[in-house]
């Protein structure tokens, strides 16, 4: 290997020698090989870290000047959309749904996102939110559900009726999300944007 290669892939991507080392010798010293692995490396990274497919990693890599920690963190910064119609634009009225956990500032996990739903969409379950409320439901602010009453509000929504796939789908994926954060915090915030 040549040391004049190796110099050249540390000048073009921060790498410790070792590692521009193995780069090298698995690309037969082409450095062009070796910074193309090295960023699909990276990506890959994101991806699994942060549940993201592979062309959302790319774009924030890429936004992130190949900082894969500033990627992640502008990832899972960005919220969820859950929609039971897929294939039309989402408006931007609706309600952010997050976990919060008094003992944590807020309940967070690396992959952790608050949700957003469109009102359109959030009209499926919102009927059970405001039966839920012993006060009125605040569709411009903050409404907060206690866990076990949260998980009272699930076991409606999973009996729902729907209509179509889509319906389904968001039901669903609502519901796994209900349950994911459910497990570990105390209390579910859902705040209105109107």
């Amino acid at each position: 290997m040549e040391t004049n290669t190796i110099k050249e892939l540390r000048n073009r991507i921060n790498i410790p020698l070792h590692s521009a080392q193995k780069l090298l010798k698995r690309n037969n010293n082409n450095v062009e090989l070796s910074i193309q692995e090295f960023h699909r490396n990276k990506i890959n990274t994101i991806c699994r870290l942060t549940e993201c497919d592979d062309k959302t990693a790319k774009k924030y890599y890429h936004i992130c000047k190949h900082d894969e920690e500033k990627a992640m963190k502008k990832i899972q910064e960005k919220l969820l959309y859950l929609t039971a119609t897929p294939n039309q634009q989402i408006h931007k009225i609706g309600f952010i749904l997050w976990a919060e956990n008094s003992s944590l500032e807020k309940y967070y996990i690396p992959t952790d996102r608050g949700i957003f739903i469109q009102s359109k969409d959030f009209d499926y379950v919102i009927d059970i939110f405001k039966a839920a409320d012993s006060e009125t439901f605040d569709i411009t602010g903050h409404n907060r559900y206690k866990n076990e009453t949260m998980r009272k509000i699930v076991n409606q929504i999973a009996r729902l009726p729907v209509e179509t796939a889509d319906e389904e789908l968001f039901l669903r994926n609502l519901i796994k999300w209900f349950n994911s954060k459910l497990r570990f915090a105390e209390e579910i915030v859902v705040y209105g944007n109107l």
